[in-house]
This record gives C-alpha cells, structure tokens and sequence, in this order.
C-alpha cells in the first residue's frame, strides 16, 4: 500500500518546511506558546538535529509514497538510529492522505526497514492532544511507557537573569 523511499536532497527544503509548520502548530497546542515564539524553536529544533539535512549522521529520512501513485509523496518519516534501538522524530501524512489506511500501512513498512538495518526496538513521542495518533500507535504494537509533562515558569521581573550555559 506504501513504500518508503530515502529522501532526496531535493526533497528536503519542502520537508523541513512543512516540519516546521505542523511542529510549530504542535507547540501552539500543546504548550500555549505565541506563533512566532513556536515557529522559531520548531526551527530551531530541526536545523539543530539535522544540520547536514538528508546527510546527517545517524539519521533516516523517508518520503512516503501510496503504492498507487508511486511518484507522489503522501508523508514524510524522520527516524534517528542507536546501535539497535530507533526513535521516532517525526511521522506525519499530509493531510489529504490522513484516514485511508496509509498511516498503518506506513508504520508496517517502517517496521520491515529498521527490521532490516538491525534495529530490535523503535520509540517515539505522541502529543497528549492527538488521540487518533495515539490509538494509531497503540493499535500497531506501541506501549505507553511514560508521560511528557511541561510547565511554563512565569518570569520573576525583580530577578536578574542567569545563564545556566555558563
């Protein structure tokens, strides 16, 4: 029903882009944070955990494809790899494709490739405000294993900043 095809470089800017769209949305939701504020560390995140794009080390990133239309990317699966374990960065269908199947049949076929690299356990993150990714993960062998959990501090304005960094 999917197959899975490395990303080509050229493939990349429009991947990296709708990433930090849909992450940039996530963290809105997610965390209350403003627009800009979500779109500059959904950037951030990404130019940071990829800065070599399709040619960084240690990091697996697919196009996805409907059997069907072969030439046409349906989603996109970004896995980072360690010794025998995978973790799921980013799995996402663009929305056009959403509710047709694609969603199990793409995680069937990532199971076959990581299978096939020697990769024995695969973990990711799910956002508490998605119960249809959740149900999808959990309806296709995933285990909630524990809770993300987030707090907004509320800055002290009498309080001189300190770097932690230093």
């Amino acid at each position: 029903m999917v197959n899975l095809t490395d990303m080509a470089e050229g493939d990349y800017p429009e991947y990296r882009q709708f990433f930090i769209l849909e992450y940039a949305q996530d963290l809105q939701e997610s965390r209350g944070y403003e627009a800009e504020k979500a779109r500059a560390i959904a950037t951030q995140s990404i130019d940071i955990a990829l800065p070599q794009g399709v040619h960084t080390r240690a990091n697996k990133l697919w196009c996805i494809h409907s059997s069907d239309n072969a030439g046409v990317i349906i989603g996109y699966l970004w896995v980072v790899l360690k010794e025998h374990a995978a973790w799921v960065s980013d799995f996402c269908l663009l929305p056009a494709w959403r509710g047709r199947g694609f969603g199990k049949a793409s995680l069937a076929a990532m199971d076959v490739a990581l299978t096939a690299l020697g990769i024995g356990e695969i973990g990711l993150r799910v956002a508490a405000h998605n119960p249809v990714a959740k149900a999808l993960y959990e309806n296709n062998g995933f285990q909630i294993t524990g809770f993300n959990m987030h707090k907004n501090l509320e800055p002290n304005p009498h309080q001189t900043a300190i770097n932690p960094m230093k």
